[in-house]
C-alpha cells in the first residue's frame, strides 16, 4: 500500500472518529437523537445534514445517530409535520385551531401562516426531541443491562 493511500485511510478513520463522538452511553445517544428529531422538525429542508454536522460535532454527539433522527421529515411525512406545527401555532397564538378552507387561508395572509409555522416549530420540535430522546435513553440503557447481565 503507498503511503498517500494509508494518509487518505487514516484521515478518514479520524473523520468517522470525529463524526461518531465515541462511545453511545444512554445519554449520548438520547442527546444525539433529541438533537436530531429537534433539526428534523424544523422546516429548514435541505439543511439538516449541514445543521446536523454543525451541532453534533462541536458537542462530540453521535453524528450519524442524529441525522438518522433529522430524517422524520422525509418528503412523505413532512407535510404532516408542517400542518401539525401550523395549527399548534394557531392554537398558541390564537387560541384556536386554523380553519382549513381556501377563503379562510387566503383571507390569513402569508405573514400570518408563517408566524404560526415558527410558533409551532417553536413548541413541537423541543417537545419530540424530547420524548425521542427520552425514549432512545430507556432503550440504549436496556440493551446495556441486557447485555451485562449474568446469565441465569
Amino acid at each position: 500500500m503507498s503511503t498517500k493511500w494509508r494518509e487518505r485511510k487514516e484521515l478518514a478513520r479520524q473523520a468517522w472518529r470525529r463524526l461518531r463522538g465515541g462511545e453511545l452511553t444512554p445519554w449520548r445517544a438520547a442527546l444525539s437523537v433529541g438533537v436530531g428529531l429537534l433539526i428534523g422538525m424544523t422546516p429548514a429542508f435541505g439543511l439538516h445534514w449541514l445543521i446536523v454536522i454543525a451541532v453534533c460535532v462541536p458537542l462530540r454527539l453521535d453524528t450519524g445517530v442524529a441525522y438518522l433522527a433529522a430524517n422524520i421529515s422525509m418528503p412523505f411525512i413532512a407535510p404532516f409535520i408542517t400542518f401539525a406545527e401550523v395549527e399548534t401555532g394557531a392554537l398558541l397564538l390564537h387560541g384556536h385551531f386554523m380553519a382549513m378552507s381556501p377563503s379562510d387561508l387566503k383571507a390569513a395572509g402569508i405573514g400570518t401562516l408563517v408566524a404560526e409555522l415558527i410558533c409551532g416549530t417553536a413548541a413541537l420540535a423541543p417537545a419530540v426531541g424530547a420524548l425521542g430522546g427520552a425514549v432512545a435513553y430507556a432503550f440504549v440503557a436496556w440493551r446495556r443491562r441486557r447485555r451485562v447481565a449474568p446469565l441465569p
